[in-house]
């Protein structure tokens, strides 16, 4: 049996932009994508986000920090009477028996 050559075809409308319309809808796609992430709600606010979470870390770290030395002076405030003593001489002006006090007078 003899098979007919079939005749070629021009390309119908729909299969030219078939053709043209996969890499046409890439490109929008990945303008899209592209003004997404450009935009204030993409990468610059992650960016942003980002450093503002590490600054707030390092906020953390610090005020962990500050945390234990109050503790610490609490701790030595409550257990040692040097400690205290010192503080309300300094801070409080106390003065302790037999010490002898010099004040400074500014001359007009």
């Amino acid at each position: 049996m003899v098979r007919q050559n079939r005749q070629l075809q021009k390309p119908g409308r729909w299969s030219v932009l078939r053709s043209r319309g996969y890499p046409l809808s890439l490109g929008i796609g990945v303008v899209l994508c592209v003004v997404w992430a450009l935009q204030g709600t993409g990468l610059p606010q992650y960016w942003m986000m980002t450093q503002e979470l590490e600054s707030t870390q390092e906020e953390i770290v610090s005020l962990e920090h500050a945390n234990a030395a109050l503790r610490e002076e609490i701790h030595r405030l409550e257990s040692d009477p040097f400690t205290l003593e010192t503080l309300a001489r300094e801070r409080l002006g106390y003065v302790k028996e037999g010490d002898m006090v010099y004040q400074f007078v500014e001359s007009p």
